[in-house]
């Protein structure tokens, strides 16, 4: 085996990716033709694809990976959770950082990035403002727009109940602390970063998304939301 994939490896389990700009000698183990394919190779036993983006390559692991993909467990460590935070909480911080993904990456193609922060009080006016659209269109069958399952339903009348609370609160039966929660987890994974009290997405986000928001991928989330349709609360 190329030693130079070895390295490459080892670089990318430590951190995710590898940055022109931080080590120009084990870039220049990027460039190698060899090493980059025995990675790819040891990609698909593992369970990880190599994704290029401009100065950086990323470690991104697929869904049948079973060593880097994290489970429920590095979820509650990630946000920081006590025993009392129910699976149907996890949920709730599940559909809320994918519509804070949606806020931000919504354009297409190179554009998909359409904005570049955006504060706390505005997220959770957003969220709210859309919580409400998904309750009222549950209301009469006969106006429906969207096709919200009942398990989304449940979780836009659960925020709707919440109070605002403190702008530092952590508590689940907060907005605020709702939003803090999966601040830190996006800080965790390094997807945002909160700067002057903006919540900014980091670089990785920023290379990150095109592959996200590629047809398979997108057809991946899809089944992911179908299995939170139907997942039961505890």
């Amino acid at each position: 085996m190329n030693r130079n994939s070895l390295v490459l490896f080892h670089e990318l389990i430590k951190k995710g990716w590898i940055d022109r700009n931080d080590n120009s000698l084990i870039w220049n183990y990027v460039e190698d033709v060899e090493a980059r394919d025995e990675l790819d190779q040891m990609g698909k036993e593992l369970g990880f694809e190599i994704l290029p983006a401009q100065d950086r390559i990323y470690m991104v692991p697929t869904q049948d990976n079973d060593i880097f993909l994290k489970n429920n467990v590095d979820y509650r460590s990630d946000i920081k959770a006590t025993n009392e935070v129910r699976n149907r909480d996890l949920y709730l911080l599940n559909y809320l950082a994918i519509y804070i993904l949606y806020l931000f990456f919504k354009g297409e193609g190179k554009d998909a990035l359409v904005r570049d922060f955006i504060t706390k009080e505005e997220l959770i006016r957003d969220f709210s403002e859309h919580c409400q659209g998904v309750v009222r269109d549950g209301v009469d069958d006969d106006d429906q727009t969207d096709d919200y399952s009942e398990n989304f339903h449940m979780l836009a009348e659960d925020w709707l109940s919440k109070k605002e609370g403190d702008v530092n609160s952590r508590k689940m039966e907060d907005r605020y602390g709702i939003v803090n929660r999966i601040l830190l987890k996006f800080k965790a994974d390094e997807l945002f970063v909160v700067d002057e009290g903006l919540i900014r997405p980091t670089k990785k986000t920023k290379d990150l998304m095109p592959y996200v928001l590629r047809k398979d991928r997108v057809q991946m989330i899809n089944d992911w939301i179908e299995e939170e349709k139907h997942a039961s609360d505890k």
